[in-house]
């Protein structure tokens, strides 16, 4: 099998609309701020103040986090990050990938780990390639078809 470059997709209209939210988000926060008369930021205590930045950056953490989603293919198989979690999939272990009409991102169906045959039902293991947006259009269509084509090739060579 000849050697292929590893591959990374990550979500493009996602990361847009975070880093927009996240900006508009700080700014909103800081012109309310400022926009306070000065005797009612005087009323705010210390803790109440780190509450608030508390949940300012839980917001922007949950944002950059979903962003920051992302696939990485290589000759052994697939990395996966969705949010803060990340999981080793072989190629060996891929049954398909799917990327069916109003599924929010791609979906790769997983064949037994104890070598029992693969079965179509709702028990079926499954990982979400959160890396690949549907909302991204052709781009996603196009990310799946090279994880498909990977995966062929890999059926082929063993």
């Amino acid at each position: 099998m000849p050697v292929v470059a590893p591959v990374v997709f990550r979500p493009f209209r996602l990361r847009i609309v975070a880093v927009i939210f996240t900006v508009a988000l700080v700014v909103l926060c800081a012109v309310g701020w400022v926009a306070l008369p000065p005797h009612l930021r005087a009323g705010f205590t210390f803790s109440q103040l780190l509450t608030l930045l508390a949940i300012l950056g839980f917001l922007v953490f949950a944002m950059i986090t979903m962003a920051a989603s992302a696939v990485w293919a290589d000759a052994d198989g697939l990395l996966l990050r969705n949010g803060l979690r990340r999981h080793r999939v072989e190629w060996s272990r891929v049954h398909t990938i799917l990327l069916r009409p109003g599924d929010p991102w791609a979906l790769l169906l997983l064949k037994p780990s104890d070598g029992r045959p693969f079965q179509v039902d709702l028990d079926a293991e499954k990982r979400q390639l959160m890396g690949i947006q549907a909302s991204d259009g052709p781009r996603a269509v196009r990310a799946v078809e090279e994880l498909r084509a990977r995966h062929r090739a890999f059926l082929a060579s063993h």
